[in-house]
């Protein structure tokens, strides 16, 4: 059950209705399923946390529409939460380089990492939950469209990487239009700010 609603929540493009969970599932690879339920927060590294999400030409992440929520298991004494990280643009090629592989005609990589603030709130995080048996993290990408978009699919795939061990797939290909109906999908990906 906890992989089912840390999936369910990777992917905050969209307030998933049940129906559309099967496509959420469907896209998320087995070997994430098990090393997200085995993550503790010990083992995220807030200076090298990143989430890289790959867009169809024409979606865009939102301003400040990426962000990590962490919660912490297993605390004797309770660590409030959800906690949620706002991200901001990573630009450094050592960012970019091992997602070379990810990169497709008609779509576009983009990277974010926790802004100073974030990286030092999750730090204390980190301090305050120490002996947690684990930690759950959900990674959500909210999009808008930079032009139309016509009726074909939008396979979007997002990545995290929490330490030095590199990215994972969180979910490969889904394809938006699967988990949001045509009548949600103005509300839910709007145009976006000029």
């Amino acid at each position: 059950m906890r992989c089912l609603a840390l999936v369910a929540s990777l992917l905050g493009l969209l307030l998933l209705s049940a129906c559309a969970s099967v496509a959420v599932m469907s896209s998320v690879p087995l070997s994430t399923m098990s090393r997200l339920s085995s993550l503790t927060l010990a083992e995220i590294d807030p200076g090298e946390l990143r989430v890289a999400v790959r867009l169809p030409d024409g979606l865009e992440p939102r301003p400040l529409g990426v962000r990590v929520t962490i919660e912490v298991a297993g605390k004797e004494r309770a660590v409030p939460g959800p906690h949620v990280l706002v991200l901001v643009p990573a630009a450094e090629p050592a960012d970019s380089a091992p997602l070379e592989s990810y990169r497709r005609t008609g779509t576009r990589l983009w990277i974010y990492r926790l802004s100073t603030e974030d990286a030092a709130r999750l730090k204390r995080l980190m301090a305050a939950g120490d002996g947690g048996t684990g930690a759950s993290i959900a990674a959500g990408v909210e999009a808008c469209w930079r032009r139309p978009l016509g009726a074909s699919p939008l396979p979007t795939t997002t990545l995290l990487r929490t330490g030095r061990t590199g990215y994972f797939v969180l979910a490969d290909d889904l394809d938006l239009r699967r988990v949001v109906s045509d009548a949600d999908f103005a509300d839910r990906v709007p145009a976006c700010s000029p």
